[in-house]
């Protein structure tokens, strides 16, 4: 019988396989689709943060950042001496207008508790920071300037954790697991992302459709943050000499991953115009759409033992924030397999009976 089997090999189920072969186990992957042509990761803005509303979300990113700055020497191979994933240190900017400034307020309280290193200014002072900004509509910003946030590259974060797992014992193998009885072995772990409710219909993870667009502005600043409009839902980054703009129109049962590009003229571009005027003259050159691996109870993470399954566990609902979180759950779920509890970060608020309760935990901060 086998040891440990991983059904999913995206971002989530490479970190899982990463931190298990680490600890000894003997760890197989199985991945229906190799090219992960629809994986939720490969499709991201590749973001890294700690600037959540839930203390555990705010540990997660925090421990990314270490993570993937010690990456070069965490997950070199002989194949590899030097890992890179080409990362951007750029900081978040999160914009709140009056509606949302008072949970962001109880927020705030989370990050000092968590010493998230996050900072907090009122919308007339943002200007000093920020001169590009227009701050109408806006009561308060939280954003980092100290290279604790930012994004990378996803593809090689993901080849990097995979890389590295191989060498430390891991296979990964092209394999279709349709139902989770199928599966002979001492320990399962489903990190099937989007495709969760297929394999155990109890969990509520379904994909969810999100399009990014990719546009040029005249005025170029490549020390912009990735920053988050959360009045207009719309969020944008630098990418080269361009931005990509993320929209906040989310799709359930999209038949297809054709971008859906009446939401540029209809709800980015005005938002992007209206919080920053050089972006007044922005032109669409491209776009794309991927999916959330979306947790539709409350956009949360489920993860841990299934209490159901003897020896099934669960990482997935991650609803956009698997690549920033992968690091944290690996070890979590790590710890959990081979001593039975959670030893670095407490993640029981994200188990596995809290959604067969439907006991909601909203984590609001989603982009």
């Amino acid at each position: 019988m086998d040891d440990v089997i991983v059904v999913g090999g995206g971002i989530i189920g490479a970190s899982t396989a990463y931190f298990l072969s680490k600890a000894g186990r003997k760890v197989r992957v199985f991945e229906r689709d190799p090219t992960y042509k629809n994986a939720s990761f490969p499709l991201s803005l590749g973001g890294f943060r700690r600037q959540f509303f839930q203390k555990e979300n705010i540990l997660l990113g925090k421990f990314a950042k270490e993570f993937i700055f010690q990456l070069p020497d965490l997950l070199k191979t002989k194949k590899n001496g030097k890992p890179t994933v080409s990362m951007v240190p750029n900081g978040y900017l999160l914009l709140f207008g009056p509606e949302q400034a008072q949970e962001q307020y109880e927020a705030l309280k989370n990050h000092k508790a968590c010493d998230a290193g996050t900072k907090n200014v009122k919308a007339e002072e943002l200007q000093n920071f920020f001169p590009w900004i227009n701050t109408d509509g806006l009561e308060t910003a939280t954003f980092t300037d100290s290279k604790i946030e930012g994004w990378i590259d996803p593809h090689m974060f993901h080849a990097a954790l995979k890389n590295k797992a191989i060498e430390l014992g891991a296979s990964f193998e092209k394999k279709e697991i349709k139902r989770i009885n199928e599966i002979k072995a001492n320990t399962i772990v489903s990190a099937a992302g989007c495709w969760t409710n297929e394999l155990l219909a109890d969990i509520p993870v379904v994909p969810q459709k999100h399009t990014v667009f990719r546009v040029k502005c005249p005025k170029h600043i490549p020390e912009m943050p990735l920053t988050g409009d959360l009045p207009s839902g719309v969020y944008w980054r630098p990418e080269g000499k361009e931005y990509l703009a993320g929209s906040p129109n989310a799709k359930f049962d999209a038949p297809d991953l054709e971008p859906e590009w009446n939401d540029f003229e209809e709800l980015v571009w005005p938002a992007l115009a209206n919080r920053v005027p050089a972006f007044e003259e922005l032109k669409l050159t491209g776009g794309w759409a991927g999916y959330y691996d979306c947790n539709k109870l409350d956009n949360n993470a489920i993860v841990g033992k299934h209490p159901k399954m003897e020896n099934v566990y669960l990482a997935t609902g991650f609803t956009g924030r698997g690549l920033m979180q992968a690091p944290g759950i690996g070890r979590g779920l790590t710890e959990l397999i081979t001593t039975g509890s959670y030893q670095s970060i407490d993640l029981t608020c994200f188990s596995v009976e809290r959604v067969l309760s439907e006991k909601k935990r909203a984590e609001p901060y989603v982009l």
